[in-house]
């Protein structure tokens, strides 16, 4: 019985690990096709929107998502349970998600007052909202019963379909403050394509229930705040940039190269998703102090060799590409990269673990951390972008993702009294 559940953890893991390579794979193209048809001053209006819309969607959806995350393995053989959570996360994230776009897209004009092309791009993204909300849930639904080759399909296609979606608009030559229609258009797809599959399997037939209303919007309340600045971490470089800065074509060689390190963090973060259905199955069994002991373990040994050989393999892949694409400008992006990409090894196994209070039913915790992370990492960029530019913001991302590692491992070492 251990090694079949063995043997399904690593079957999630490759199929996750198929979808990073398509999402990497997919982002690399986005930024290529905009590079090939554009200029630089395109992805840097691309980029800053793209920021605020990682941003805004954990607004809409309110850390429902991470709820049912919580919740689906705790009815793993109460079907009915299962599919009431997801309707009544799916119902509650709908309904509020449309008043948040509605009341955004009234501010929008009043907000950004002296560029005209990102106001169109924002304006544009922002129905996606909706959708990327509701499909949030409906993909952790799926990584919650341990689906992982259909977690794995409906992720990759969000990714696909932005690629021909960017690619028809350049090639039609549209002016590219429209090219954030991609994302709504990648999220309808996504959308129906899950749902369908849902039905089909008879995984999505229950009505919304008051008591999983009430759970999901505490839940989600509770974890808010950690999803929120959590993501803002990742992005409060390119939105300081946009203030400080304000160059569209130095924040777009910039975000070229944010690009690979984000990628480079998704090798992390997928072994983050295969085991966060794993911690809360030790929580629930209290084996919680000997199952992160295992796994603390095992991602030393593993993590020992795999980051300095993936490390190595982007920094040559990046200073490749930017010669095959004959884009010299962009090599300035490769100190960037490496700046960025040293704290993320640094940081590794504690990225990996970064779920365990949310998945141990405190949110409240993972919260507190996280919003000492983004102030910190906001002070910084200020600061350092003041001073140094571009790689200001490069230092001020990596010294945050140190801060994150030091913060989670104080916590966790005092809260469960576990060393990782």
């Amino acid at each position: 019985m251990k090694n079949g559940v063995n043997s399904k953890f690593v079957e999630g893991l490759i199929w996750n690990y198929g979808s990073v390579v398509i999402l990497s794979i997919s982002g690399f193209l986005i930024n290529f096709l905009i590079i090939c048809f554009y200029d630089a001053a395109a992805l840097g209006v691309f980029s800053r929107a793209q920021a605020w819309y990682g941003v805004l969607s954990q607004i809409t959806v309110w850390g429902v998502h991470m709820s049912v995350m919580r919740l689906i393995p705790e009815y793993q053989d109460a079907r009915r349970e299962q599919e009431m959570i997801l309707s009544s996360a799916m119902a509650g994230v709908l309904m509020f998600s449309v008043v948040c776009v509605g009341m955004i897209e009234l501010l929008l004009p009043r907000i950004i007052t002296e560029h005209g092309r990102l106001l169109t791009s924002m304006q544009i993204l922002m129905p996606g909202l909706v959708f990327f909300s509701l499909n949030k849930i409906l993909l952790n639904y799926l990584n919650g019963l341990s689906m992982m080759k259909s977690y794995a399909f409906f992720q990759s296609l969000r990714y696909l379909v932005i690629v021909v979606i960017v690619w028809v608009m350049g090639a039609l030559q549209c002016d590219y403050k429209w090219l954030t229609a991609s994302f709504t258009g990648a999220e309808l797809v996504v959308l129906a394509a899950c749902v369908g599959y849902l039905i089909h399997r008879g995984l999505f037939i229950r009505h919304p229930g008051l008591k999983y209303l009430k759970r999901h919007a505490s839940f989600g309340t509770r974890i808010l705040l950690s999803n929120l600045v959590n993501e803002l971490n990742t992005k409060v470089d390119i939105i300081c940039l946009g203030f400080f800065v304000g160059d569209d074509y130095l924040i777009g060689i910039y975000s070229f190269a944010v690009l690979f390190a984000e990628g480079f963090y998704q090798l992390y973060f997928v072994v983050r998703r295969s085991i966060n259905p794993k911690i809360t199955e030790y929580y629930v069994r209290d084996t919680l102090k000997e199952g992160i002991g295992m796994l603390n373990s095992g991602l030393k040994r593993a993590l020992r060799v795999a980051s300095p050989l993936a490390f190595a393999a982007l920094l040559t892949g990046y200073y490749v590409i930017c010669c095959l694409l004959q884009r010299k400008e962009y090599l300035s992006g490769l100190t960037f990269l490496i700046v960025i990409c040293l704290a993320i090894v640094v940081s590794g196994r504690k990225i990996i673990l970064g779920n365990i209070f949310a998945q141990t039913s405190f949110p409240a915790i993972e919260s507190l951390f996280n919003l000492i992370t983004v102030i910190s990492n906001f002070i910084l960029n200020v600061i350092f972008i003041l001073w140094l530019g571009l790689m200001g913001a490069a230092v001020a991302t990596a010294l945050s993702y140190l801060i994150y590692g030091h913060l989670l491992k104080y916590y966790v070492k005092k809260k469960f009294g576990i060393a990782i």
